[in-house]
């Protein structure tokens, strides 16, 4: 589980870093994206309105209902994989 201040901690930090990270998850077709702004995307990686890829939820609220597959991400020139959100968490903190 993660709040919705801890969302925005990491979200914050990705920013500073000029970084993007793409949620994936089982069960739909549609993945949350941070980068400058959170916004939704589909398979195709195009971009789709929030509402019809996650109705009502808020970005933290889809973390938490969404069973994650795998967050990919790149800070710097650095591309990593991770399969579990803690591990996400623990690891942009550590970077700033």
């Amino acid at each position: 589980m993660i709040s919705y201040e801890e969302f925005m901690d990491v979200f914050k930090r990705l920013r500073k870093l000029n970084g993007r990270a793409i949620f994936i998850f089982k069960g739909t077709k549609y993945r949350l994206a941070m980068n400058r702004f959170i916004h939704a995307r589909d398979d195709y990686d195009r971009q789709v309105q929030w509402a019809r890829a996650f109705g009502t939820k808020l970005p933290h609220d889809v973390l938490n209902t969404f069973q994650i597959l795998a967050i990919r991400v790149k800070v710097r020139d650095e591309e990593k994989e991770f399969s579990d959100l803690n591990k996400f968490i623990e690891w942009i903190k550590h970077l700033t």
